[in-house]
């Protein structure tokens, strides 16, 4: 064991030197490479502007130039377009966010169970008297789950859904108030499925003899088929049938009451646009007191393509009512019809009326495909309005639509 030991102290003291020399040449390297780039008081090193013997200023004012205008905001953007774009986009961003809020906040306001309810889409309460009633005589109806009801069932009512085999329930009040969204449900509410109306293409021939008209719609695999519909004759001066059209009418309420109207005066189906209208709901069939059920309605999907075909198939008259307007002269020239001009024009041909919204009313591409036009003057007194302009300057389109038809279908 010591004669190991001497060896390696014998070893260590040949090699100890060289290593604790080698030790102190790399703390040597370090430290000089260090010292290299650490920057010393009395350096000799040029600045950049020396290098290039150029003033301090300009070099400076030459290397950051574009700095100093961007922090001198007024002088950068003179005309105030940079700010003013910038408010612009800050503006977007904060409605943006209103608009968010809002939206949501109508969401969060609603019952839960009041939500499940009445957005199902396999099913819809219909309420009221007129309406449930009518919706149980209604064919088009496939099928109907159960009658709610509280209090006593109307007689009428109880025959109808005893003779289809159709569930009643006994409900509190509250519970109808949350299946119609409190609405006027007169205590009775009718579980069915919505009405799926038939989408059509056009309108085909008139057969006066036989009072029918036929509308013709495509199936899946684009064979034309027509369907044969009878129409109204009540009247000496109605050979030929009316029909509506409506266009980006999204208020179920007026809705329902151009249907209530064209049921109860004479006309004879309705036309509506599948994409801007509102949808038939039980709002719709509420208000229409029913009319919804028995008058024949119609979708349509591409509404140029329905004016342009059946003007040209079936030999249809499209008026529409519009407000004037100088944009609108270059086609209304020579078609514009006064209210009176409409009086028995349904024994000379058919017509379909076309209606729009109160504030935009029908869109342009189909007042250019249009046959005439009509308007309603404004009959009011100008002097009673303290205004420049008068502040009830036209109807609702259901008032309206109801003054046209009355008009249509009366003789001259």
């Amino acid at each position: 064991m010591t004669i190991l030991t001497n060896a390696v102290f014998k070893r260590y003291l040949a090699v100890g030197p060289s290593v604790q020399q080698a030790l102190k040449t790399r703390a040597k390297k370090k430290s000089s490479s260090f010292d290299k780039f650490f920057p010393q008081q009395n350096s000799t090193r040029k600045k950049q502007w020396e290098t290039l013997n150029e003033d301090k200023a300009s070099w400076f004012r030459r290397k950051f130039a574009h700095v100093h205008a961007r922090e001198k905001g007024h002088e950068a953007d003179p005309y105030g377009k940079k700010k003013a774009h910038v408010d612009k986009l800050r503006e977007i961003k904060n409605q943006a966010k209103i608009d968010q809020k809002r939206h949501k906040s109508k969401f969060h306001s609603k019952n839960t169970v009041q939500k499940l309810m009445n957005d199902n889409p396999f099913f819809e309460y219909v309420y009221g008297t007129n309406s449930v009633y009518a919706a149980l005589l209604n064919p088009k109806r496939s099928s109907h789950s159960r009658l709610l009801y509280h209090g006593t069932i109307p007689s009428k009512i109880l025959q109808q859904a005893d003779e289809l085999k159709i569930k009643t329930e006994s409900v509190d009040k509250h519970r109808l108030n949350l299946l119609t969204n409190y609405g006027v449900h007169n205590n009775i509410a009718l579980e069915t499925k919505p009405l799926q109306p038939m989408e059509i293409v056009y309108l085909g021939d008139v057969d006066t003899s036989s009072a029918e008209l036929t509308v013709h719609e495509f199936s899946f695999n684009n064979e034309d088929i027509a369907h044969e519909l009878p129409y109204s004759t009540k009247s000496d001066f109605k050979n030929f049938p009316l029909g509506l059209y409506l266009d980006e009418i999204t208020d179920p309420h007026n809705i329902g009451a151009i249907i209530r109207s064209a049921y109860f005066l004479g006309a004879d189906f309705i036309v509506m646009s599948r994409k801007n209208c509102s949808p038939l709901t039980p709002v719709v069939s509420k208000t229409s007191s029913g009319g919804l059920e028995l008058l024949p309605i119609f979708y349509v999907d591409k509404p140029l393509e329905f004016f342009t075909k059946s003007q040209e198939m079936g030999g249809w008259t499209f008026i529409t009512s519009h407000l004037s307007d100088a944009t609108a002269e270059k086609y209304t020239t020579g078609k514009t019809l006064s209210v009176p001009d409409l009086n028995g024009i349904c024994s000379e041909l058919p017509v379909v009326l076309v209606v729009g919204n109160e504030s935009q009313g029908v869109r342009t591409n189909l007042k250019m495909r249009s046959d005439f036009f009509v308007e309603i003057h404004f009959g009011g007194s100008k002097i009673r309005d303290r205004a420049q302009e008068p502040i009830v300057d036209s109807l609702n389109v259901s008032v309206a639509t109801a003054l046209l038809i009355n008009n249509i279908l009366t003789c001259k």
